[in-house]
Order: structure tokens, then sequence, then C-alpha cells
């Protein structure tokens, strides 16, 4: 039996998962119940509880955070509640390609839940700079899916919006809350990603440090934006190595 709270609670200090807890490949909803934004054992989770936290702490509006929690939970679950890792089912919520995380091994039933670290670096490793960009991380989205098969449309417009909500929720500009983690002449108009918080955010399963919340809140208007903008920047990064 997890050693670990398994309700909600009000201290949302950082305790890392143990070997009895349930958890998935999503690290944002890891990094929820690591903090005790969901029940800490990551179990018996229902879509409501899914989709208010992530209300809570990412800054989702409620129209996008009901659909993602909806429809993973519909997609894993036949009881209408799930632990964190009925979410790993191959192919159901979770996809191949993902930027820090191995593919499903053939034939398995659930993909891994844990980050590779190899992955992690190659992400890191993609900006010589402190910070990544979108753009940075659309290399990365071209990098793993290059020369090999197509995910199914809905995957390559979830794992385009994946990227989006990381610039949305820990991006920074001049001016902003968490603007304090990065020189002031590197920050402008444009949201930048502390690598600080990629290692902590993805690597740890922990909210950064520094992090001062989003700083504005992110609507499903926004979340389809920016899936517009990561694939014209596949095009353009496809194209020009093409050439």
């Amino acid at each position: 039996m997890s050693t670990t709270n398994v309700t909600n609670d009000d201290d949302h200090s950082w305790i890392p998962a143990t070997a009895e807890d349930s958890r998935c490949p999503c690290p944002a909803l890891n990094v929820l119940a690591n903090h005790g934004y969901l029940p800490r054992d990551g179990r018996n989770l229902t879509a409501a509880q899914l989709s208010q936290a992530v209300q809570k702490v990412y800054g989702i509006s409620w129209l996008a955070a009901t659909i993602l929690a909806y429809g993973g939970v519909k997609r894993c679950s036949t009881t209408g509640k799930v632990d964190l890792h009925d979410l790993a089912l191959h192919n159901a919520a979770e996809h191949d390609y993902s930027l820090v995380h191995a593919d499903a091994k053939p034939g398995e039933k659930y993909a891994p839940t844990t980050v590779d670290p190899e992955l992690l670096r190659e992400l890191l490793d993609k900006s010589s700079k402190d910070y990544l960009t979108l753009r940075d991380l659309t290399r990365t989205y071209v990098a793993r899916h290059d020369a090999k098969p197509p995910l199914e449309l809905r995957f390559r417009i979830i794992s385009k919006g994946e990227m989006e909500l990381i610039v949305e929720v820990f991006g920074v500009r001049r001016g902003d809350a968490s603007a304090s983690v990065l020189p002031d002449e590197v920050l402008g108009s444009e949201p930048v990603v502390p690598k600080a918080f990629i290692r902590q955010w993805l690597g740890e399963e922990r909210l950064p440090d520094g992090w001062k919340g989003p700083a504005h809140p992110t609507g499903l208007f926004d979340i389809l934006k920016g899936i517009r903008q990561v694939a014209n920047l596949q095009q353009e990064l496809t194209s020009s190595k093409a050439e």
C-alpha cells in the first residue's frame, strides 16, 4: 500500500511517487499528483477531478480542460474512473513519439511512464541558450517523427497541442511574474521556456522553482492557434531539411 496521502491535500509540497503509486506518461498529471492537487497515489480519479486540477494549476480553460479530461477517461476506462496508469494504455490517449517518453514496445499494452533521460537531454540540447522556444520544441517534434510511420491524425494534433501548452503555461516574457528566472535582455514579447523549468517539470515531475503560475489563462482557441503555429513550423523545418 502506498505510503503517501491518497486524497487531495492543502500541503502542495513536492513528494515524488513511490513504487506503489500510479503514474502515467503525461507529466502534467503526474506533477499534479506529486504536489497533492490530485490524490497522491494517482488512483480512482474522475474526469472532474482531473479537469479541476488542470484548471487550477495550469490555467487551462474549463472547456479545454473538460475536453481533455473526459476524453482521456472515456478512452481508457469503462467505469468513469481511472488510475493514472490507465492513461498509459497504448494508442488510447497515449501516443508514440512524445518529447521525453520512449515509445511503447511492440506488443506492449501500456507505454512507459518514466522519463527517458536521453530524450530529455536531446530536447534540452536543441538550443545552446538557457531557454527553449516553440521552434526548438518543434525541432524536437520533427526529429522524433522523422523517418517513422506517421501517427493517426488525432495524435498528430494532440502532440502539437502538448508542445503549445508547454509554451503557454511555462513560457515567460519580459514583465511576467516568472521573468526573474532569466536575464532581462533575453526576454521579449514572445514567450520562451527556461530550461530550468523543463528539467524540473518534465525531468523531475515537479512544479519548477521560480515559476509563479501561468502568465495568462489558456483557452481552446489559444491551443488551436498554437497547433497551427506548430504545424507551420513543422512544414518550414521539414522543407528546409529537404533542400
